[in-house]
């Protein structure tokens, strides 16, 4: 009896620890696919923004003027970003974290549910 109770902790603690492997790799998958996404993101957004700020240099027909423009696009679109939606954002950044480091856990106690 005594070699049951000890095998069935070690197995318990072996299902923990890939419970918590299985997490660590979601979260980090998770987060490297949106780091490549982040990074392919600022890309396009440099190219677009190299071309209107040339575009609108050749209204205004200043270099200085057009890439001034831009950064003032950027600057404005910064300043409503902070007041209006950084803290809903992070908790949306933190709940996906949170749900994907848990997504094992869901599948693991429904496995222990249906052994019961």
């Amino acid at each position: 009896m005594i070699d049951l109770v000890k095998k069935y902790v070690e197995n318990r603690i072996q299902l923990v620890k890939f419970n918590f492997i299985g997490a660590i790799a979601n979260v980090s998958a998770s987060l490297v696919s949106s780091f490549l996404l982040l990074i392919m993101g600022i890309l396009i957004l440099l190219m677009l923004s190299i071309s209107l700020a040339f575009w609108l240099a050749t209204f205004f027909e200043s270099e200085v003027i057009g890439f001034a423009l831009v950064g003032l696009i950027y600057l404005i679109l910064l300043v409503v970003y902070i007041t209006f939606a950084k803290d809903k954002i992070e908790l949306k950044i933190k709940d996906k974290i949170v749900e994907e480091a848990l997504a094992d856990d869901d599948d693991f106690n429904e496995s222990i549910e249906y052994e019961e």
